[in-house]
């Protein structure tokens, strides 16, 4: 049973990717601290969704997980965390413009939101992703949503010190998990992912600067990520790419 396993559903670019597998997966797998009800999903596609509560920050319930997938007869073939944090008014925080506004509990909680899961979701499931894509004679995926801002050879601009600092250890972290991966899970591919500025509540208090055909629907930004992920294979392990396929300088 071909399966994709999303984290971070309940986000506007997750919920898309559900959306997407959902037309191409036989089961897809919704993970998300807060289900929703996903009302625009019908018919067909109802019985393949799964909506699963979990907290990808928490080893237990990761391992429970993992735990409740074993001997179901999925066949995990994608793995995509998009789980992120830019902002968020409720505790004050926002990108840094300068070095005064650095704070180190915002600093923590950008690093616990950006960085930590990906490798938490790799300890328990990249098992399942091998074994998936063993079976199903195929390529298996992790795909972490990176952002270019994250490239330290691509930094001009400065300013979004924790921001940048995440996502520039999410990618080092992905980098050195590909390297594992090419001994230890050799049907699995490992890459970062840079999904465009897209129109979701993450980006909403930047969008006023950004031109309109630069501003992607998140309909258009999945669909080009999935065209890139579609295409991968085992020799693309270990890259980060843009959402229009290009590969971003890490």
């Amino acid at each position: 049973m071909k399966t994709a396993l999303i984290f971070g559903s309940s986000g506007g670019i997750g919920h898309q990717f559900v959306e997407y597998c959902l037309a191409h997966y036989e089961h897809v797998f919704a993970c998300t601290r807060q289900p929703q009800s996903f009302q625009t999903i019908e018919g067909d596609n109802q019985s393949k969704l799964h909506m699963m509560k979990l907290d990808p920050s928490s080893e237990t319930e990761l391992q429970l997980f993992s735990e409740y997938l074993t001997g179901r007869g999925f066949d995990i073939q994608l793995i995509i965390n998009a789980c992120g944090l830019l902002h968020d008014e409720s505790r004050n925080i926002a990108p840094e413009k300068k070095i005064e506004d650095f704070n180190q509990k915002n600093f923590e909680n950008v690093i616990s939101a950006n960085t930590l899961i990906t490798p938490l979701i790799a300890k328990y499931l990249l098992p399942h992703l091998e074994a998936g894509a063993k079976a199903q004679q195929s390529t298996g995926v992790f795909a972490s949503l990176s952002a270019r801002v994250g490239s330290i050879g691509d930094n001009y601009l400065g300013g979004w010190y924790s921001y940048r600092a995440s996502k520039a250890a999410l990618n080092q972290l992905i980098k050195t998990l590909s390297i594992e991966s090419s001994r230890r899970f050799k049907h699995c591919t490992i890459i970062a992912i840079h999904p465009g500025t897209t129109d979701t509540e993450l980006s909403k208090p930047f969008q006023a600067n950004v031109p309109e055909e630069k501003l992607f629907t998140t309909q258009y930004s999945v669909s080009k990520m999935m065209a890139v992920i579609e295409g991968l294979t085992l020799e693309d392990n270990g890259k980060f790419y843009a959402w229009d396929g290009k590969e971003i300088e890490w």
